[in-house]
């Protein structure tokens, strides 16, 4: 049951907001168009406020409907991070979109409030103050996630749902290596 759960994870995560949105809304492939990304900031500027907020919405929704499936099949919390791994890893390499899909922020966002809302509120007011300071949402954002696993950790969490945590940041900080990169070099950091 747990082998299915994880899988079905990942094929929710593979459910495209983004793509489906635009499809709905303009009848093209937001692949396409624009950054070529599928994610809701993308949406966003070809589609406008509707657009990203449909986005969003949806990439949430994934990562907090395999939490809360997990929570309420009375999975062990090791195995809820794993339903959130899947889904993370679905949503960056889709088998509907040839393994090309988005970045994952949202899609983990949402399954970290519902996994455990207290790590995910010190995350919350982290990565406030790094905006505050950077003024960069990607470098903030990013920089706060790397705090995720140290926040659990602190909150006494087990070493082992350290680790898978520390795994969920691993593949958002992979999905984003170019456009941190970019930031990088831009601020000269």
């Amino acid at each position: 049951m747990i082998y299915l759960y994880v899988l079905a994870s990942y094929f929710i995560g593979s459910i495209m907001t983004g793509y489906v949105v635009m499809r709905f809304m303009k009848g093209e492939d937001i692949r396409k168009l624009g950054s070529g990304n599928v994610g809701a900031r993308n949406a966003g500027r070809l589609l406008g406020k509707k657009g990203f907020l449909l986005t969003a919405i949806g990439d949430v929704l994934k990562g907090m409907v395999v939490v809360l499936g997990a929570k309420y099949l009375n999975f062990s919390f090791e195995i809820q991070i794993l339903s959130l791994i899947a889904v993370v890893i679905g949503h960056i390499w889709p088998i509907t979109l040839k393994f090309k899909g988005g970045k994952g922020i949202a899609t983990a966002a949402g399954g970290l409030v519902v996994l455990a809302y207290q790590p995910f509120l010190v995350f919350g007011a982290i990565f406030l103050l790094l905006l505050l300071i950077l003024r960069s949402f990607t470098l903030a954002g990013m920089s706060a996630f790397l705090t995720v696993p140290v926040i659990y950790w602190f909150m006494d969490y087990s070493i082992r749902e350290c680790i898978l945590i520390f795994i969920v940041i691993a593949l958002l900080l992979m999905a984003h290596r170019d456009n941190l990169k970019e930031k990088l070099v831009n601020k000269n950091i």
